[in-house]
């Protein structure tokens, strides 16, 4: 009895380890990528490393809030179990298309005039835990009228009360790429959270000096937030869409004088699992005109279709399709209507410029109470989801990640200086340096190989 009782505790437990395996192993990619910063020389490389750091940062942070909120609900007994009451569906989400207009002067875009100011940009999308990256574009100038971004991101098992929180991260270009300020606050948020998401994550983060956390981002480019937008479910289409742009507040306008117009572009499309994954499968049977007709019926995608037998499914379209809409209604059946059969239900579509009107009958009281709730299951999820589950939307593809502009044919093992007639540097970043070659190689490893693996990873499931 005691361990049925605790099995509904078990998947929670389970959502924490996860998280804390993820906070675990994105602590690594920093480390990592730290090292790799310090002994980067090719301003390339260095742009692209301080990229990935701050991805990392933020996911660290993410998880880190995700994990304290959930402790502080097991704490106050806020977590409801949902056992036997309908959820909407998950859906899949897709962001593409992004576009960033520029707003440049006549004087700098047209006449070709002023300082040759050029910079590095890009952008990061949230939803719930599921944190994705752009790629990064590295020489932005006056010559250029807008960013475009042909990177493909898709989140997984996204609820239909989300938010999407865009992000534009900007860097103005110098030659001299040299040791950057960084705010603490960084330190005083770890030292904040590190106390409330459970032992072994948070004695691995308190453990960590100000070296670890500030330390091994203050080397090389910084980049500053820029802008940021929202995003929500009234936001989904079909086609790209004009979005505000916030200039954030604080921004080191100063240091980065990236023009931006206000605006952004892309497209957000949606898929809902009940327009791609069946809702209820079985055999029913249609009362029609005194006859009686057994259908396997799949409940799916705004329709109940009805075919002869389950093996005509794979090979012919269905012979029957019911409509089951927001204009559909679900009753019991008339008396009049149920032919003396039992089980029966009564699905009416209103349609211009009649209603389509069916009897069908269950073969068992379970049977029937299944077909119930899957089909007011399929109207609670076109409820909820609105538009988004009008028809069913392309989701594309996520393009494999595009190598970044630093590699070359050369290894970046070989092309990393670490003997001593690499130019001098503070003594405490020369100790960084001085690890063994296997170190070196299997950091790159980490950060190369195992990216997409934690990218990949089910995040809402980030397939975000």
């Amino acid at each position: 009895m005691e361990v049925d009782e605790a099995m509904p505790a078990r998947p929670e437990k389970q959502k924490d380890h996860d998280l804390q395996q993820k906070i675990d192993h994105e602590i690594k990619m920093r480390e990592g990528t730290a090292k790799l910063l310090a002994a980067s020389k090719h301003p390339a490389q260095m742009l692209e490393a301080a990229k990935n750091l701050l991805t990392s940062n933020t996911r660290i942070m993410t998880y880190m809030t995700e994990l304290q909120r959930r402790k502080t609900a097991e704490v106050l007994g806020k977590n409801v179990s949902t056992v036997g009451n309908q959820l909407p569906c998950k859906a899949k989400v897709s962001v593409s298309d992004i576009r960033i207009p520029l707003m440049w002067k006549d004087t700098d875009h047209f006449k070709n005039k002023g300082d040759y100011r050029r910079y590095a940009v890009f952008c990061l999308l949230r939803i719930g835990t599921d944190i994705y990256e752009t790629s990064m574009l590295s020489n932005v100038d006056r010559s250029m009228t807008d960013l475009t971004f042909d990177d493909i991101m898709v989140f997984n098992n996204v609820p239909h009360d989300f938010t999407a929180k865009f992000e534009v991260y900007c860097h103005k270009l110098h030659e001299d790429l040299t040791i950057a300020s960084t705010p603490k606050k960084l330190r005083k948020k770890i030292n904040d959270l590190s106390g409330s998401v459970g032992r072994s994550v948070g004695k691995r983060l308190s453990g960590l000096n100000d070296t670890d956390i500030i330390g091994n981002m203050v080397l090389g480019p910084r980049f500053e937030l820029m802008a940021s937008g929202t995003l929500e479910l009234k936001d989904i289409g079909d086609s790209i869409g004009n979005y505000d742009l916030q200039l954030t507040s604080g921004a080191d306008v100063t240091t980065c004088e990236l023009p931006l117009f206000g605006v952004f572009c892309l497209r957000l499309a949606c898929q809902p699992e009940c327009l791609v994954e069946p809702v209820a499968t079985g055999y029913l049977n249609l009362l029609d005109e005194e006859k009686v007709k057994p259908y396997w019926c799949v409940l799916k995608n705004l329709s109940l279709a009805c075919w002869s037998s389950k093996e005509d499914m794979e090979v012919t379209e269905p012979l029957l399709q019911i409509p089951v809409t927001k204009n559909t209604q679900i009753s019991d059946t008339d008396p009049s209507r149920s032919m003396g059969t039992d089980h029966t239900i009564h699905i009416m579509t209103k349609q211009h410029p009649r209603s389509l009107e069916y009897t069908l009958a269950a073969q068992s009281k379970d049977e029937l109470n299944k077909w119930w709730d899957g089909l007011q299951q399929h109207l609670l999820d076109q409820a909820l989801w609105k538009h988004a589950c009008d028809y069913l939307m392309e989701i594309r593809s996520p393009s494999p990640r595009k190598k970044p502009a630093f590699l070359r044919k050369s290894s970046i093992y070989d092309d990393t200086p670490l003997s001593d007639k690499a130019t001098p540097r503070p003594r405490s970043v020369v100790g960084e340096l001085k690890k063994e070659d296997d170190q070196l190689s299997e950091m790159l490893n980490t950060l190369m190989g195992e990216a997409k693996q934690i990218r990949g990873e089910n995040s809402y499931t980030t397939t975000v």
